[in-house]
Protein backbone atom coordinates (compact mmCIF):
# COMPACT_ATOMS: atom_id res chain seq x y z
CA UNK A 1 0.00 0.00 0.00
CA UNK A 2 1.23 3.10 -0.94
CA UNK A 3 1.83 5.74 1.83
CA UNK A 4 0.24 9.17 1.95
CA UNK A 5 1.70 12.57 3.37
CA UNK A 6 -1.06 14.92 4.89
CA UNK A 7 -0.77 18.23 2.95
CA UNK A 8 -2.19 20.57 5.69
CA UNK A 9 -3.29 24.44 5.99
CA UNK A 10 -0.74 26.14 8.16
CA UNK A 11 -4.14 28.15 9.04
CA UNK A 12 -6.55 26.15 9.73
CA UNK A 13 -4.92 22.38 10.40
CA UNK A 14 -7.52 21.15 7.87
CA UNK A 15 -6.15 18.71 5.12
CA UNK A 16 -5.87 20.13 2.12
CA UNK A 17 -4.65 17.04 0.09
CA UNK A 18 -3.08 13.49 0.30
CA UNK A 19 0.11 13.09 -1.81
CA UNK A 20 1.74 9.56 -2.37
CA UNK A 21 4.98 9.44 -0.69
CA UNK A 22 8.20 8.79 -3.54
CA UNK A 23 9.00 4.71 -2.05
CA UNK A 24 12.82 5.34 -1.60
CA UNK A 25 13.55 2.21 -4.27
CA UNK A 26 12.41 4.86 -6.94
CA UNK A 27 14.78 7.61 -6.44
CA UNK A 28 17.78 5.80 -7.62
CA UNK A 29 15.64 5.27 -10.82
CA UNK A 30 14.38 8.95 -10.38
CA UNK A 31 18.45 10.02 -10.51
CA UNK A 32 19.23 7.94 -13.76
CA UNK A 33 16.56 9.86 -15.21
CA UNK A 34 18.14 12.93 -14.15
CA UNK A 35 21.41 11.77 -15.55
CA UNK A 36 20.38 10.68 -19.17
CA UNK A 37 18.09 14.64 -19.28
CA UNK A 38 20.95 16.22 -18.44
CA UNK A 39 23.34 14.93 -21.19
CA UNK A 40 21.15 16.81 -23.50
CA UNK A 41 20.44 19.92 -21.28
CA UNK A 42 24.10 20.98 -20.89
CA UNK A 43 24.34 20.90 -24.76
CA UNK A 44 22.54 23.89 -24.94
CA UNK A 45 24.18 27.29 -24.15
CA UNK A 46 23.38 29.10 -21.31
CA UNK A 47 21.19 31.58 -23.15
CA UNK A 48 18.89 28.93 -24.66
CA UNK A 49 18.63 27.34 -20.68
CA UNK A 50 17.24 30.89 -19.59
CA UNK A 51 14.76 30.90 -21.90
CA UNK A 52 13.38 27.96 -21.16
CA UNK A 53 13.08 29.36 -17.48
CA UNK A 54 11.81 32.86 -18.75
CA UNK A 55 8.35 31.43 -20.36
CA UNK A 56 7.88 29.49 -16.83
CA UNK A 57 8.36 32.51 -15.26
CA UNK A 58 5.93 34.26 -17.13
CA UNK A 59 3.25 31.99 -16.21
CA UNK A 60 3.80 32.29 -12.49
CA UNK A 61 3.32 36.10 -13.02
CA UNK A 62 0.37 34.90 -14.67
CA UNK A 63 -1.25 33.02 -11.71
CA UNK A 64 0.46 35.54 -9.51
CA UNK A 65 -3.37 35.26 -6.88
CA UNK A 66 -3.56 31.49 -7.17
CA UNK A 67 0.14 30.81 -6.53
CA UNK A 68 -0.24 33.47 -3.47
CA UNK A 69 -3.30 31.73 -1.69
CA UNK A 70 -1.76 28.59 -2.04
CA UNK A 71 1.35 30.14 0.09
CA UNK A 72 -0.87 31.83 1.93
CA UNK A 73 -3.09 28.59 2.79
CA UNK A 74 -0.10 25.91 3.32
CA UNK A 75 2.96 28.03 4.81
CA UNK A 76 0.61 30.37 6.31
CA UNK A 77 1.97 33.75 5.25
CA UNK A 78 -0.42 36.53 5.33
CA UNK A 79 -1.93 37.58 1.63
CA UNK A 80 0.92 40.58 1.01
CA UNK A 81 3.84 38.32 2.26
CA UNK A 82 2.82 35.24 -0.12
CA UNK A 83 2.26 38.02 -2.30
CA UNK A 84 5.54 39.99 -2.16
CA UNK A 85 8.04 36.90 -1.92
CA UNK A 86 6.38 35.81 -5.39
CA UNK A 87 7.44 39.49 -6.85
CA UNK A 88 10.53 39.74 -5.32
CA UNK A 89 11.93 36.69 -7.36
CA UNK A 90 9.94 36.65 -10.32
CA UNK A 91 10.96 40.29 -11.02
CA UNK A 92 14.50 39.64 -9.93
CA UNK A 93 14.72 36.60 -12.69
CA UNK A 94 16.54 38.97 -15.30
CA UNK A 95 18.95 40.16 -12.96
CA UNK A 96 19.87 36.76 -11.77
CA UNK A 97 20.18 35.81 -15.25
CA UNK A 98 22.38 38.19 -16.34
CA UNK A 99 24.66 37.55 -12.63
CA UNK A 100 24.62 33.68 -13.78
CA UNK A 101 25.68 34.53 -17.23
CA UNK A 102 28.40 36.90 -16.40
CA UNK A 103 29.91 34.49 -13.99
CA UNK A 104 30.06 31.22 -16.01
CA UNK A 105 31.55 33.09 -19.10
CA UNK A 106 35.04 31.37 -19.82
CA UNK A 107 38.30 33.67 -18.16
CA UNK A 108 41.28 33.75 -20.25
CA UNK A 109 44.85 34.27 -19.18
CA UNK A 110 48.25 34.66 -20.36
CA UNK A 111 51.66 34.27 -20.31
CA UNK A 112 53.84 34.98 -23.25
CA UNK A 113 52.65 32.62 -26.04
CA UNK A 114 50.94 30.83 -23.53
CA UNK A 115 46.96 30.89 -22.70
CA UNK A 116 44.46 29.51 -20.57
CA UNK A 117 41.16 29.53 -20.46
CA UNK A 118 39.18 28.81 -17.05
CA UNK A 119 35.58 26.95 -18.40
CA UNK A 120 32.80 26.88 -15.89
CA UNK A 121 31.02 23.09 -16.79
CA UNK A 122 27.88 21.42 -15.67
CA UNK A 123 28.32 19.31 -12.56
CA UNK A 124 25.60 16.72 -13.48
CA UNK A 125 22.45 15.98 -11.24
CA UNK A 126 21.57 18.17 -8.45
CA UNK A 127 19.71 17.64 -5.45
CA UNK A 128 17.67 20.47 -4.02
CA UNK A 129 16.14 19.79 -0.55
CA UNK A 130 14.20 22.97 0.16
CA UNK A 131 12.37 24.76 3.62
CA UNK A 132 8.84 25.13 3.99
CA UNK A 133 9.38 29.13 5.16
CA UNK A 134 10.16 30.60 1.70
CA UNK A 135 8.56 28.03 -0.26
CA UNK A 136 9.35 30.21 -3.50
CA UNK A 137 12.24 31.98 -2.67
CA UNK A 138 14.38 29.13 -1.39
CA UNK A 139 13.76 26.79 -5.03
CA UNK A 140 14.07 29.68 -7.01
CA UNK A 141 17.44 30.77 -4.93
CA UNK A 142 19.25 27.36 -5.07
CA UNK A 143 17.67 25.67 -8.43
CA UNK A 144 17.68 28.65 -11.01
CA UNK A 145 21.56 29.40 -10.99
CA UNK A 146 21.99 25.43 -10.94
CA UNK A 147 19.86 24.90 -14.20
CA UNK A 148 21.38 27.37 -15.97
CA UNK A 149 24.78 25.91 -15.43
CA UNK A 150 23.37 22.93 -17.07
CA UNK A 151 22.79 20.73 -14.43
CA UNK A 152 19.62 18.56 -14.02
CA UNK A 153 17.33 19.00 -10.70
CA UNK A 154 15.66 16.30 -8.47
CA UNK A 155 13.83 18.13 -5.99
CA UNK A 156 12.25 17.03 -2.73
CA UNK A 157 10.07 19.98 -1.12
CA UNK A 158 10.25 20.31 2.48
CA UNK A 159 7.36 17.97 3.77
CA UNK A 160 5.16 21.19 5.55
CA UNK A 161 4.68 22.96 2.03
CA UNK A 162 4.88 20.05 -0.73
CA UNK A 163 1.72 21.49 -2.71
CA UNK A 164 3.74 24.85 -3.44
CA UNK A 165 7.09 22.83 -4.36
CA UNK A 166 5.02 20.46 -7.04
CA UNK A 167 3.09 24.05 -8.13
CA UNK A 168 6.27 25.72 -8.41
CA UNK A 169 7.84 22.39 -10.30
CA UNK A 170 4.71 22.73 -12.72
CA UNK A 171 5.12 26.26 -13.60
CA UNK A 172 8.73 25.39 -14.58
CA UNK A 173 8.03 21.95 -16.15
CA UNK A 174 5.45 23.61 -18.81
CA UNK A 175 8.48 24.42 -20.49
CA UNK A 176 11.47 22.39 -19.61
CA UNK A 177 12.71 19.25 -21.22
CA UNK A 178 11.64 16.01 -19.49
CA UNK A 179 13.02 15.09 -16.88
CA UNK A 180 15.35 18.35 -16.48
CA UNK A 181 13.43 19.15 -13.22
CA UNK A 182 11.76 16.17 -10.78
CA UNK A 183 10.12 16.17 -7.89
CA UNK A 184 10.21 14.13 -4.78
CA UNK A 185 7.13 13.83 -2.14
CA UNK A 186 7.86 12.47 1.51
CA UNK A 187 10.71 13.57 4.39
CA UNK A 188 13.51 12.68 5.89
CA UNK A 189 13.51 8.96 4.61
CA UNK A 190 13.40 10.78 1.21
CA UNK A 191 15.99 12.86 1.50
CA UNK A 192 18.21 10.92 2.72
CA UNK A 193 18.20 8.38 -0.14
CA UNK A 194 18.07 11.01 -2.45
CA UNK A 195 22.01 12.39 -1.17
CA UNK A 196 22.50 9.15 -1.24
CA UNK A 197 21.77 8.46 -4.70
CA UNK A 198 24.40 9.42 -7.71
CA UNK A 199 24.11 13.37 -7.68
CA UNK A 200 27.01 15.34 -7.64
CA UNK A 201 25.70 18.57 -6.15
CA UNK A 202 22.99 18.51 -2.67
CA UNK A 203 22.24 22.03 -1.92
CA UNK A 204 20.12 21.82 1.90
CA UNK A 205 18.45 24.74 4.41
CA UNK A 206 17.59 23.04 7.21
CA UNK A 207 18.24 22.12 10.97
CA UNK A 208 22.07 21.69 11.70
CA UNK A 209 22.13 18.54 12.82
CA UNK A 210 20.57 17.37 9.18
CA UNK A 211 23.30 19.37 7.75
CA UNK A 212 26.11 18.05 9.02
CA UNK A 213 24.33 14.33 8.18
CA UNK A 214 24.40 15.13 4.76
CA UNK A 215 27.95 16.81 4.89
CA UNK A 216 29.02 13.34 6.01
CA UNK A 217 27.19 11.48 3.65
CA UNK A 218 28.33 13.32 0.34
CA UNK A 219 32.11 13.27 1.85
CA UNK A 220 31.98 9.43 1.15
CA UNK A 221 32.09 10.22 -2.55
CA UNK A 222 33.13 13.76 -2.59
CA UNK A 223 29.76 15.41 -3.16
CA UNK A 224 29.71 19.34 -4.05
CA UNK A 225 27.71 20.52 -0.59
CA UNK A 226 26.24 23.75 0.21
CA UNK A 227 24.54 24.13 3.44
CA UNK A 228 22.36 26.74 5.14
CA UNK A 229 21.62 26.22 8.99
CA UNK A 230 20.35 28.55 10.82
CA UNK A 231 21.29 31.49 12.95
CA UNK A 232 20.47 33.76 16.06
CA UNK A 233 20.77 37.08 14.48
CA UNK A 234 21.80 40.08 16.62
CA UNK A 235 20.84 43.39 17.08
CA UNK A 236 22.74 46.30 18.07
CA UNK A 237 22.24 49.66 19.12
CA UNK A 238 24.38 52.11 19.30
CA UNK A 239 24.15 55.19 21.68
CA UNK A 240 23.77 57.50 18.79
CA UNK A 241 20.88 55.54 16.80
CA UNK A 242 18.08 57.35 15.21
CA UNK A 243 15.49 55.42 17.59
CA UNK A 244 12.86 55.43 15.28
CA UNK A 245 14.64 53.51 12.56
CA UNK A 246 15.94 51.01 14.47
CA UNK A 247 12.77 50.18 16.14
CA UNK A 248 10.84 49.98 12.87
CA UNK A 249 13.88 47.43 11.88
CA UNK A 250 13.23 45.80 14.89
CA UNK A 251 9.68 45.51 14.18
CA UNK A 252 9.94 44.95 10.46
CA UNK A 253 12.49 42.32 11.05
CA UNK A 254 11.58 39.91 14.25
CA UNK A 255 7.91 39.73 13.17
CA UNK A 256 7.98 39.28 9.40
CA UNK A 257 6.82 35.82 7.95
CA UNK A 258 5.68 34.95 11.61
CA UNK A 259 9.46 35.35 12.53
CA UNK A 260 10.16 32.54 10.71
CA UNK A 261 13.34 33.83 8.62
CA UNK A 262 16.93 32.54 9.08
CA UNK A 263 17.66 35.67 9.05
CA UNK A 264 15.20 37.21 11.90
CA UNK A 265 16.35 39.45 14.67
CA UNK A 266 16.37 37.07 17.71
CA UNK A 267 18.54 39.21 20.47
CA UNK A 268 18.40 42.92 20.68
CA UNK A 269 21.00 44.20 22.65
CA UNK A 270 20.57 48.29 23.83
CA UNK A 271 22.38 50.52 26.70
CA UNK A 272 20.59 51.80 29.27
CA UNK A 273 20.03 55.13 27.55
CA UNK A 274 17.92 54.03 25.18
CA UNK A 275 16.53 50.67 26.85
CA UNK A 276 12.99 52.15 27.70
CA UNK A 277 12.28 54.71 24.59
CA UNK A 278 13.05 51.69 22.40
CA UNK A 279 11.05 49.37 24.25
CA UNK A 280 8.23 51.52 23.91
CA UNK A 281 8.53 52.31 20.35
CA UNK A 282 9.03 48.48 19.33
CA UNK A 283 5.69 47.55 21.20
CA UNK A 284 3.75 50.68 19.63
CA UNK A 285 5.00 49.14 16.38
CA UNK A 286 4.30 45.44 17.06
CA UNK A 287 0.79 46.27 18.30
CA UNK A 288 -0.39 47.25 15.07
CA UNK A 289 1.40 44.42 13.38
CA UNK A 290 -1.35 41.55 11.86
CA UNK A 291 -1.32 38.67 13.66
CA UNK A 292 0.06 35.72 11.32
CA UNK A 293 0.40 31.77 11.64
CA UNK A 294 3.00 29.23 12.59
CA UNK A 295 3.80 26.52 10.12
CA UNK A 296 2.05 23.95 12.92
CA UNK A 297 2.05 22.82 15.73
CA UNK A 298 4.89 21.79 16.84
CA UNK A 299 6.97 24.85 15.82
CA UNK A 300 4.50 26.82 18.05
CA UNK A 301 5.25 24.38 20.88
CA UNK A 302 8.63 25.28 20.19
CA UNK A 303 8.29 29.21 20.64
CA UNK A 304 6.05 28.58 23.85
CA UNK A 305 8.53 26.42 25.62
CA UNK A 306 11.33 29.05 24.76
CA UNK A 307 8.92 32.32 25.80
CA UNK A 308 8.02 29.73 29.04
CA UNK A 309 11.47 29.22 29.88
CA UNK A 310 12.61 32.57 29.96
CA UNK A 311 9.44 33.81 31.88
CA UNK A 312 10.45 31.58 34.93
CA UNK A 313 14.24 32.56 34.41
CA UNK A 314 13.30 36.43 34.90
CA UNK A 315 11.91 37.91 31.58
CA UNK A 316 9.60 40.06 31.42
CA UNK A 317 6.48 40.28 28.97
CA UNK A 318 5.18 43.67 27.79
CA UNK A 319 3.90 42.68 24.92
CA UNK A 320 1.79 39.56 24.22
CA UNK A 321 -0.64 37.25 25.47
CA UNK A 322 -0.21 33.68 23.89
CA UNK A 323 -2.89 32.28 25.85
CA UNK A 324 -5.00 34.19 23.60
CA UNK A 325 -4.18 32.87 20.43
CA UNK A 326 -5.87 29.70 18.42
CA UNK A 327 -4.58 27.22 16.39
CA UNK A 328 -1.20 27.83 14.56
CA UNK A 329 -1.31 31.80 15.45
CA UNK A 330 0.37 33.66 17.33
CA UNK A 331 0.64 37.55 17.95
CA UNK A 332 4.09 39.50 18.84
CA UNK A 333 5.50 38.71 21.86
CA UNK A 334 8.17 41.41 23.19
CA UNK A 335 10.42 40.11 26.10
CA UNK A 336 12.74 42.54 28.09
CA UNK A 337 15.22 41.32 30.92
CA UNK A 338 16.36 38.57 28.15
CA UNK A 339 19.65 37.00 29.60
CA UNK A 340 22.16 34.66 27.81
CA UNK A 341 21.11 31.87 30.74
CA UNK A 342 18.26 31.55 28.82
CA UNK A 343 16.60 28.92 26.05
CA UNK A 344 15.67 31.72 23.62
CA UNK A 345 19.28 33.44 24.04
CA UNK A 346 21.06 30.43 22.60
CA UNK A 347 18.52 28.18 20.34
CA UNK A 348 16.93 29.28 17.11
CA UNK A 349 13.36 30.65 18.05
CA UNK A 350 11.89 30.72 14.44
CA UNK A 351 8.79 32.68 15.88
CA UNK A 352 7.50 36.13 16.20
CA UNK A 353 9.21 37.08 19.51
CA UNK A 354 11.56 40.09 20.36
CA UNK A 355 14.09 39.65 22.53
CA UNK A 356 15.52 42.40 24.42
CA UNK A 357 18.50 42.53 25.96
CA UNK A 358 19.92 45.39 28.30
CA UNK A 359 24.06 45.55 27.83
CA UNK A 360 26.36 47.68 29.68
CA UNK A 361 28.18 49.17 26.63
CA UNK A 362 29.35 47.79 23.00
CA UNK A 363 32.09 45.57 24.10
CA UNK A 364 29.34 43.25 26.12
CA UNK A 365 27.17 44.08 23.32
CA UNK A 366 29.82 42.52 20.99
CA UNK A 367 30.52 39.95 23.25
CA UNK A 368 26.56 38.62 23.55
CA UNK A 369 26.47 39.22 19.85
CA UNK A 370 28.94 36.40 19.18
CA UNK A 371 28.02 33.67 21.73
CA UNK A 372 26.84 30.92 20.74
CA UNK A 373 27.30 28.67 17.33
CA UNK A 374 25.58 29.98 15.19
CA UNK A 375 26.89 32.95 12.73
CA UNK A 376 24.51 33.77 9.65
CA UNK A 377 23.70 37.54 9.97
CA UNK A 378 23.68 40.38 12.50
CA UNK A 379 22.86 44.08 12.32
CA UNK A 380 23.68 47.62 13.42
CA UNK A 381 22.21 50.68 14.28
CA UNK A 382 23.88 53.62 14.68
CA UNK A 383 24.10 57.14 13.08
CA UNK A 384 28.70 56.67 13.86
CA UNK A 385 29.62 54.70 10.71
CA UNK A 386 32.89 54.03 11.22
CA UNK A 387 32.33 53.19 14.49
CA UNK A 388 29.96 51.13 13.53
CA UNK A 389 32.00 49.72 10.96
CA UNK A 390 34.91 48.88 13.39
CA UNK A 391 32.08 46.75 15.48
CA UNK A 392 30.89 45.27 11.97
CA UNK A 393 34.60 43.79 11.99
CA UNK A 394 34.26 42.48 15.58
CA UNK A 395 31.61 40.04 14.87
CA UNK A 396 31.69 36.92 13.78
CA UNK A 397 28.33 36.64 11.41
CA UNK A 398 28.87 36.09 7.56
CA UNK A 399 26.75 38.98 6.37
CA UNK A 400 26.48 42.30 8.34
CA UNK A 401 24.28 45.47 8.22
CA UNK A 402 25.03 48.61 9.22
CA UNK A 403 21.38 50.83 9.30
CA UNK A 404 19.72 47.92 7.01
CA UNK A 405 19.00 44.41 6.98
CA UNK A 406 22.54 41.67 6.57
CA UNK A 407 22.24 41.08 3.15
CA UNK A 408 24.49 42.66 0.59
CA UNK A 409 23.72 44.64 -2.46
CA UNK A 410 23.38 42.71 -5.95
CA UNK A 411 26.00 40.54 -6.64
CA UNK A 412 27.15 39.84 -2.89
CA UNK A 413 26.96 36.25 -1.79
CA UNK A 414 24.74 35.08 0.71
CA UNK A 415 26.92 33.03 3.39
CA UNK A 416 26.65 32.20 6.75
CA UNK A 417 30.23 31.47 9.21
CA UNK A 418 30.59 29.06 12.24
CA UNK A 419 27.46 26.51 12.58
CA UNK A 420 25.28 28.33 10.04
CA UNK A 421 26.79 26.95 6.85
CA UNK A 422 29.12 25.31 4.57
CA UNK A 423 29.94 26.77 1.29
CA UNK A 424 27.71 29.41 -0.36
CA UNK A 425 25.01 31.18 -2.97
CA UNK A 426 24.53 34.39 -4.76
CA UNK A 427 27.94 36.61 -6.44
CA UNK A 428 29.83 35.60 -9.19
CA UNK A 429 31.95 32.89 -6.60
CA UNK A 430 28.35 31.39 -5.36
CA UNK A 431 27.08 30.87 -8.73
CA UNK A 432 30.37 28.76 -9.63
CA UNK A 433 29.62 26.49 -7.14
CA UNK A 434 27.26 25.02 -8.94
CA UNK A 435 29.96 23.92 -11.97
CA UNK A 436 32.70 21.86 -12.15
CA UNK A 437 36.09 24.13 -13.03
CA UNK A 438 37.98 23.43 -16.06
CA UNK A 439 41.19 25.01 -17.48
CA UNK A 440 42.73 24.39 -21.20
CA UNK A 441 46.16 25.76 -21.89
CA UNK A 442 47.64 25.22 -25.48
Amino acid sequence: MTEKLKCLNARTGEVMEELAITPVSEIKNIVAKSHTAQKKWALLSIDERSDYIRKAYETITEDLEGFANLIHEEMGKTMPEALGEIKVYTSGLENMIKEVKEALTPEVNSAGELETTTYFDSLGVCASITPWNFPMGMPHTLMMPSLMAGNTIVFKPSEEVTLIGLAYAKYLNKFLPEDVLQVVVGAGEQGKALVEADVQLVTFTGSQRTGKNILETGAKDLKRVILELGGKDALIVMDDVDIDSASKFATINSFRNCGQVCVSTEKILVTDKNHDIFVEKLVERAKRLEVSSLINKTQKNHVLAQIDDAMKKGAKMVLGDPSKDEKNFLSPVVLTNVTNDMDIMIDETFGPVACITKVNDLDHAVELANEGEYALGSVIFGNDKEQAKNVARRLKAGMIGINKSCGGVKGSPWVGAGQSGYNFHGSSAGHRMFTQVRIVTA
